[in-house]
């Protein structure tokens, strides 16, 4: 996780010097996010919002600008949560991990870890002089039965930046960032050729 910190800050325009990740507050992140009284995933749809909740308010620590896009699915309310930095108008980054999980499970590296990445992202943003706008989103809806359908958070997203014509020079996704392994061929890929550049152990995060 502390890697895709460094590589993600690397992406990012016009930034200045910043801390080191705060391993302690990531652990409080990650315990608060999983081990909750149901789990996170769409039928449990209070617990679901309550995390995205618990996100937002740890993002109005660092950001005035915070906000949730909602939106209905089958007569119930799901929400997105964003976080922006740096200039409101001209290109911006987005930067986006997914809070729900698939079935009944805490889902600590699918994808609390990303959560929580973006979490400490934001922390590290606060108070930076950023050249473009950077965007951090949760998602909600991302697993099952939702999954490569429109009602995904991140497909609501990605709509609404194409029909509001906004300007996005990149994206990041964070998903699953929590797991290492140093063991040979622990690694794969859709295209063998990548083993070549990346290397064959799950021991990064590119």
């Amino acid at each position: 996780m502390l890697r895709f910190l460094v590589i993600s800050f690397i992406v990012l325009s016009g930034y200045n010097s910043f801390a080191n990740a705060d391993t302690i507050v990531i652990k409080k992140h990650l315990k608060n996010i999983t081990k909750t009284a149901s789990y996170r995933n769409y039928e449990n749809l209070k617990q679901l919002n309550a995390i995205a909740d618990y996100i937002k308010s740890d993002f109005s620590k660092y950001s005035s600008n915070v906000s949730f896009q909602e939106y209905k699915v089958d007569g119930k309310i799901y929400k997105n949560v964003i976080c922006s930095f740096g200039p409101e108008k001209g290109q911006r980054i987005i930067i986006g991990a997914h809070y729900d999980v698939c079935g009944d499970q805490e889902g600590a590296d699918d994808n609390a870890s990303g959560v929580v990445g973006l979490l400490e992202l934001a922390r590290q943003l606060k108070g930076q002089k950023l050249n473009k706008r950077i965007d951090l989103v949760a998602y909600t809806l991302e697993e099952p039965p939702y999954f490569r359908t429109e009602h995904m958070g991140s497909y609501i997203h990605a709509k609404y930046l194409k029909d509001n014509k906004i300007d996005v020079s990149g994206m990041i996704s964070i998903e699953m960032i929590g797991y290492f392994t140093d063991k040979a061929n622990s690694q794969e890929y859709p295209l063998a050729a990548m083993s070549k550049v990346y290397g064959n152990k799950g021991d990064y995060i590119t």
